[in-house]
This record gives structure tokens, sequence and C-alpha cells, in this order.
């Protein structure tokens, strides 16, 4: 078996706006940790390749990806179905469109120039990291890191806490690359600082390069309604957002990393690679809203005056409350969302799933804000002696997705009452997802018969 790993920095540039919530108006004055794409690139002695890459961007798109596949095919060889692009959705990214299937946010026009040569500087890490490859030997295991995570729409709900690694070994026993997955939204940091920042990703990466010695790379897993800390929506007195509070997050599931990656032995190095990938067209939600309706709570939120939003968040103001605090753009938000889902209504929507094999380890990956449920069962149905890393935010956006009970608990409430932040904002990601109910079932099965045909 052959690996190697390059890391490029993406960190955009100072001066643009910073996004990623309705009520944020500041622009970067600086930049906290630099934003980068990571890749590792494996051959196995077949010559089968396969790349996976890490980008500290709140979402990708199938746009870039699509891009950056072409281009690992025309150059290096690596057939598109075995590139994996995943997004460490760490919200002090900038949010781009990317070509996504779903448009998350509208994409700032100051972004164009900076969106124009990502592909380029993105593929500049599969490129580096080809031209790595050396003799290498790979290993696998899973830990559990409590504590950090909930629920957001269900605190008193169980998450799923476990963290999976991918320990690959140079040829002579030394660390080369460690790949680890864990599900939680890229949020302990919010409006309060005018800062680009990775995020949790930035601690752990550095605390497992400073103790192992290796590029560790941040793969984000099924976070739909997984919160840091206690951030579930409506919690009355939350952590606060704080550098301190995310460094801790961070370091705390890198010592976890660390940990397992540490009992580790990569004594294989003739491990094999395997990839597959298929499309599954998926029905888009049908909404019980009337246009009438639509039409006329457009036009009142329209006709209200626009809110001037601080510069940056005062200390009151945290993601657990802000859509509370300053509903219009949410709502106009939402309102602009079920317009585009009523025009694309007999659209499905096509989404990726993707599957590898790397030795005794397994990874699945989907284009969703998949729900933690979902991902814990995924997960069940994996045949891999090793770890299995089953993520979210890969290869395209197509927003959020629940499980069908949650989605129940919403389906026949009025627009009116779901557009009131404070009765509704705890279902965020059922009020918003682009999926008919019942589907998840279909990308569950998906998923777990693409882990079992490269099994």
């Amino acid at each position: 078996m052959l690996a190697g790993v390059s890391q490029v920095d993406i960190t955009p540039a100072l001066g643009l706006p910073l996004r990623c919530w309705a009520a944020r108006s500041a622009r970067a004055k600086a930049a906290r940790d630099p934003l980068v794409a990571q890749a590792l690139v494996v051959q196995d002695e077949s010559d089968r390749l396969a790349a996976i890459v890490a980008v500290d961007l709140p979402h990708v798109g199938r746009g870039l990806t699509d891009a950056v596949r072409g281009k690992a095919w025309a150059n290096l060889g690596i057939p598109e179905h075995a590139l994996l692009l995943n997004a460490s959705h760490t919200h002090g990214g900038p949010p781009l469109n990317l070509g996504g299937g779903v448009t998350w946010t509208t994409e700032d026009p100051e972004y164009a120039t900076y969106a124009a040569v990502l592909p380029e500087v993105v593929y500049g890490a599969v490129y580096g990291a080809f031209h790595a490859l050396r003799p290498a030997r790979i290993a696998s295991g899973s830990g559990r890191l409590e504590g950090v995570s909930v629920n957001r729409v269900r605190h008193a709900d169980p998450v799923d806490d476990s963290v999976q690694v991918i320990r690959v070994d140079t040829d002579a026993g030394e660390p080369l690359a460690i790949l680890t997955s864990f599900a939680c939204h890229g949020t302990c940091m919010a409006g309060h600082v005018p800062d680009w920042n990775a995020d949790f990703a930035a601690p752990l990466r550095n605390h497992v390069t400073r103790e192992l010695g290796a590029t560790c790379l941040f793969l984000q897993g099924c976070a739909g309604d997984v919160a840091p800390w206690d951030f579930w929506m409506g919690n009355p007195s939350p952590r606060p957002h704080s550098y301190g509070n995310r460094d801790e997050l961070g370091t705390r599931l890198g010592a976890e990393v660390v940990r397992v990656a540490s009992e580790l032995r990569a004594t294989v190095n003739a491990a094999r690679v395997v990839t597959t990938s298929t499309r599954l067209a998926l029905r888009r939600r049908q909404l019980p809203f009337p246009d009438a309706e639509l039409d006329t709570i457009e036009r009142q939120l329209r006709n209200q005056a626009d809110e001037t939003y601080p510069e940056l968040w005062a200390p009151h103001v945290h993601t657990v409350n802000s859509a509370q605090l300053f509903p219009l753009p949410y709502q106009r938000g939402a309102v602009g969302m079920y317009r585009n889902m009523r025009q694309r209504r007999d659209e499905p929507l096509q989404a990726e799933v993707q599957a590898m094999a790397l030795g005794d380890a397994a990874i699945v990956a989907n284009p969703f804000e998949l729900f933690n449920g979902p991902g814990l069962r995924i997960r069940t149905g994996s045949l891999a002696s090793g770890a299995t890393l089953v993520l979210g935010y890969s290869n395209d956006y197509l927003g959020y997705f629940p499980r069908t009970e949650d989605f129940q608990e919403i389906a026949e409430v009025p627009l009116e009452e779901i557009l009131d932040q404070d009765r509704y904002r705890w279902a965020y990601g059922m009020t918003n997802t682009h999926v008919q109910p019942g589907e998840v079932e279909r990308l569950v099965e998906a998923s777990i018969a693409a882990l079992r045909e490269v099994s």
C-alpha cells in the first residue's frame, strides 16, 4: 500500500463579509486559524487509487466536487467515484453555493473571486498528496467522548458520541496521517468575533499533530441534530461562545483520538482500497401550505422594516436564541426556501451515496445534514472489522434530513406557527428539510448496501 498526505491554505481574504447566521453583519478582520484543505491519497497493490479531502467550509457543493474530481481523474488517474470531499461544517468559514443541490444561504457576491479559484486550490491538495505517495500501513479503531455534545432538538435524548479513527503509518512505523470523524455542528463560535476560524477542528488537529507528529484530517459525521456542549435550542443558560470553550472541546476530542490511535498497530501493508458510488433519487418535500398563504405571509414579511444588527453579537445573544431575538431574517429565509421547494416539487433530489474500504476500515458518505440516529443505524450495518466512518456534508449539500418520526411532529403545523421562532425554533432541521417524509429509510438502506459492497 502507498499513501500520501498534503495540506493547503484556503483562508479567504480579510475584509469579506462573515455570514452563516442571518443576523450577522461583521466583516472578517482576522483569521484565528488558517482554514485548510487536506488530502489523503491511497493506492493498493492492484493500483486502485482513492482520495479523501477534508475542507474547512460550512458545506461543499456538487460544482466544487465535480471540478476537483474532473481534474484528479484527468491528471492523476483517480476515478471520480473514488474521490470524497467532506466539509467540516465550520460556521467560521465562508458560506458558498458551489453548485450545491440545495442553496443553504444566499452567496454574497463578494465571494465570487474566492469561489472561482477554490476548485484549483483544493485540487492542489490532492495533487500534492498524490505526488507524496510512499509505502504505508493502515489500522483503525474507535472510542467515545461523552459530555461535549448534545441533541439540540431533544436535549434529553442521546447522541452519537463515538470517535472513529484511521491511522496511516509510514512503512517504518511512523505516523503519517490520522483520519477521525465525530458528529457535532461547528458552532462553538458565533457572531461575537470578526474572525475566520475552523471551530473545534483547529484545536483537535493541533493536539493530534503535536502529540503524534502526523497530519490530522477531521471528517464531519451526521450532525444534523447535534450541537456542541449544551447548545440545545431554547436552553436559557448555555455555555458561552468562547475560544476557551471551543479549544476545550477540540482538545478533549483530540486527546481521545490520540488515545485510540496510540493503541493501534498499523502492521498491514497490503491493505485493499475499494470504492463505490451511486446516485439515489429522493422525493422532494411536498408542502401542505397553499400558495395563497405563502403569498400573504411573504408580503407581510417583506413590508416589515429591516432590523439593524450590531457588528458583533452581545453576550446574551447565542445560537440557542438568536432566531428568537432576530426572527425576521430567519422567517424571510424560510419562506424563500418554501418557495423554492414548491417550484421544484416534481424534481427529485439527487443524493450521492459513496463508500470506501481502506484496509479494515470503511467510510460511507452522504450530502445531508443527517440526524445522528439514522447515522448510527447505518454504522450498525457495516461489515468492516475496524472503524466505520459515517459522514454527512459530503460531495454536495442537500440540507437537513431528520428521522420520519421527527418530521411527523411538525408535518401538519400551519405555516404561520412554523415561522414563529419562539414556538418552533426547537424543530430546526425538521421545519426546513427538503426531503419527503419516509425517504430516510431509503438513504439508510442504500448506505448499508454500499458499505457491504465495498466489504
